[in-house]
């Protein structure tokens, strides 16, 4: 990749690589919407827990995304409702998105399935309420990290990885290929890795789970990789300095 970009934004890329456009209708009121989409997003943070959840909801708009002060999202079939003003904004091929990407369910529940309403607010207290159908297998709350891999095998679901140098600045974001398979083949690829992370879609792109970050490569193992390197340009030098002695 050309440009990069934060840890925070390797998410919105995620949440867009899944995004599968459905066109609604909105009434003529600001703000405009032209077209919204889901993902629901499972969270991991060790081998044997069990992931947390949350719903990233966005929506492509004809009217500037900077006037959007707040959010409302319903579930219709329980009732539960979220209103933010922490929303997040974003410009993709010449199109303006706003949305969160953060909608947790309160605790020891799940996510609702089912229909959903997701009303815009912008500056001068204007609304466009749209309505999105949310669908997603609830058994993924029931697997843990260790099983994960075998369970999206199942699913047929694709393998990707991101890869952060030491600011965690993001410098690859693709399929997981056998040139990404180790951490070895990460760091013989770009030198410049520090941490990787796995994320696993569904076909349909509706599920994303996110493992947790791991190092590409320990520092014991670069600081052996460098001596090996030091010895092998010192044998280089010791030979090519015995060449021109036995010259001379």
């Amino acid at each position: 990749m050309n440009k990069t970009f934060s840890g925070y934004r390797i998410l919105i890329i995620l949440v867009f690589a899944a995004i599968q456009f459905a066109l609604i209708s909105c009434s003529q009121n600001t703000p405009e919407l032209s077209t919204t989409d889901y993902s629901v997003i499972f969270d991991y943070a060790g081998n044997d827990e069990l992931p947390a959840a949350r719903l990233s909801i966005f929506a492509a708009s004809g009217s500037d995304v900077r006037r959007y002060e707040r959010l409302r999202i319903k579930s219709i079939d329980t009732g539960l409702c979220w209103e933010t003003d922490s929303i997040s904004l974003l410009e993709n091929d010449d199109v303006q998105w706003a949305g969160c990407t953060n909608l947790v369910a309160p605790e020891d529940e799940k996510l609702p399935v089912g229909r959903y309403e997701i009303t815009y607010i912008n500056a001068d207290e204007k609304e466009c309420t749209v309505s999105l159908d949310v669908r997603y297998d609830v058994d993924f709350y029931d697997v843990v990290l260790s099983g994960l891999a075998d369970y999206m095998a199942e699913k047929r679901g694709i393998e990707k990885i991101a890869i952060y140098d030491k600011e965690h600045i993001l410098i690859y974001f693709g399929n997981r290929t056998e040139e990404f398979r180790t951490t070895r083949d990460i760091w013989n690829t770009y030198r410049e890795a520090e941490y990787y992370q796995v994320i696993w879609y569904t076909r349909d792109g509706r599920v994303i789970c996110i493992e947790p970050e791991k190092t590409v490569t320990p520092e014991a193992e670069k600081k052996a990789e460098e001596t090996e390197a030091q010895e092998t340009k010192s044998e280089e030098t010791a030979e090519y300095d015995e060449s021109v002695v036995e010259e001379d």
